[in-house]
C-alpha cells in the first residue's frame, strides 16, 4: 500500500489540500464537523506527516519526548500507543526512550531530550526518580504514574481496584484472601496497593496473607505457589506480569479453580483465563489524558492538572 499524502486525504474528505493542512495545524477557523470528518479519515488511514517534506518546505519539524520505564511493559504500551497516534495526528515526531528504573539514565535521557530541543515531554514515573526540574522545556511536562508539584499527572486508582478485587473474592465465600504484590519501594505500583489490601483485610476482619517480591512473570508463579502453601483460598495479584505467572502455575499444578482476580489486564491474562475477574486500568486513556495534557501546555496553557483514570471491573 502506497504512502498516503496529504492529497488523497483531501480527496478522501472532499475538501481541498489546504482544508486538510488547516485541520493537521489545528487553524480553528475549519469548521468542527470539518475538522472531524477530516480527523477520522486521518486515524482510519493511518497517516502520518512526513517530517522530511516539511523541512523541505522549510516548516520546522515540532517533536516531543516520551521516557518510559519498561518497553516490555504491556501497560506501558497501551499509554504509549495513544501518545504516540495524537501527536502523530498533529504532525509532532516522537522520540522515546527506556528509562530502566535508574535514576542517572533517566537524567541523561532528559539531558539528550533539551539538547534535541523537544517541545514537551511525557515520562513514566518511578519511586526513585527524585524531583524533576519543572521549568525544563519551558514547563511542558506531564508525568505519568507519580505526582509532583507544579508538574501535570495522570495517575490510576489503583487502590480502589484493589478494594473492588478483595469485594468480589469476599462476596464468593473466600476466607483467606492473600495478596501477591511488589515490594513497597515502589510506591505507586507496590506500596499503595498493598496499603489498599491491608485496609480491606481490617475491615472484613480478616488476617493479611502477603507475598511481595519483584514485577516477573517467574515472581508471579514462585509467590502463587507460597501462598497456596501459606493456606491462602483466593488471591488478588498486583499486577499484570504477577497474574500472569500465578496463572501459569495454576494451569501447571491443575489448580485452575483457585479464584484469582488481576489489579490490571492484558490479552495474555485474558487468553490464560477468559472469565477472569479484574481491574482494568484503562493504560490507553491514561495515554490519551497524559498527551491532551501537554499538546495544551505546548499551546500555551499554564495550567497544571492531576488527573485520576479511574478503573473498569470487568469479568467476561
Amino acid at each position: 500500500m502506497k504512502k498516503l499524502t496529504i492529497r488523497d486525504i483531501a480527496e478522501l474528505a472532499g475538501v481541498g489540500k489546504s482544508t486538510v493542512s488547516r485541520v493537521i495545524n489545528n487553524d480553528p477557523k475549519v469548521k468542527a464537523e470539518t475538522q472531524k470528518k477530516i480527523r477520522d479519515i486521518i486515524k482510519e488511514v493511518g497517516y502520518k506527516p512526513s517530517a522530511v517534506a516539511r523541512a523541505m518546505n522549510n516548516q520546522p519539524i515540532k517533536s516531543i519526548g516520551i521516557i518510559v520505564t519498561r518497553l516490555s511493559s504491556s501497560s506501558e504500551n497501551q499509554a504509549l500507543s495513544e501518545i504516540i497516534d495524537f501527536f502523530h495526528q498533529h504532525e509532532y515526531e516522537v522520540l522515546v526512550l527506556e528509562s530502566r528504573y535508574d535514576c542517572e539514565l533517566l537524567n541523561t535521557h532528559i539531558e539528550l531530550m533539551v539538547q534535541k530541543q523537544v517541545e514537551g515531554i511525557i515520562f513514566f514515573g518511578f519511586s526513585e526518580q527524585g524531583l524533576i526540574n519543572k521549568d525544563l522545556f519551558n514547563g511542558n511536562i506531564v508525568m505519568i504514574a507519580v505526582e509532583q508539584a507544579g508538574i501535570s499527572s495522570v495517575t490510576t486508582n489503583s487502590q480502589l481496584a484493589v478494594k473492588h478485587c478483595f469485594e468480589h473474592l469476599k462476596a464468593n465465600n473466600a476466607q483467606h484472601i492473600a495478596f501477591l504484590g511488589v515490594h513497597e519501594s515502589d510506591i505507586q505500583t507496590g506500596k499503595l496497593r498493598l496499603d489498599a489490601y491491608k485496609q480491606q483485610c481490617q475491615a472484613h476482619n480478616v488476617e493479611p496473607i502477603i507475598y511481595l517480591t519483584d514485577m516477573e512473570y517467574l515472581n508471579g508463579a514462585m509467590g502463587c505457589k507460597t501462598l497456596l502453601k501459606a493456606g491462602a483460598d483466593a488471591i488478588i495479584c498486583g499486577t499484570e506480569r504477577l497474574t500472569g505467572g500465578a496463572l501459569v502455575h495454576l494451569l501447571r499444578e491443575d489448580k485452575i479453580t483457585v479464584p484469582i482476580t488481576a489489579v490490571g489486564i492484558n490479552d495474555y491474562i485474558r487468553m490464560l483465563n477468559p472469565a477472569i475477574f479484574a481491574a482494568d486500568l484503562q493504560y490507553a486513556k491514561v495515554g490519551r489524558e497524559a498527551a491532551i495534557l501537554l499538546f495544551q501546555k505546548i499551546k500555551g496553557s499554564n495550567k497544571n492538572t492531576d488527573t485520576v483514570v479511574e478503573p473498569i471491573m470487568i469479568q467476561n
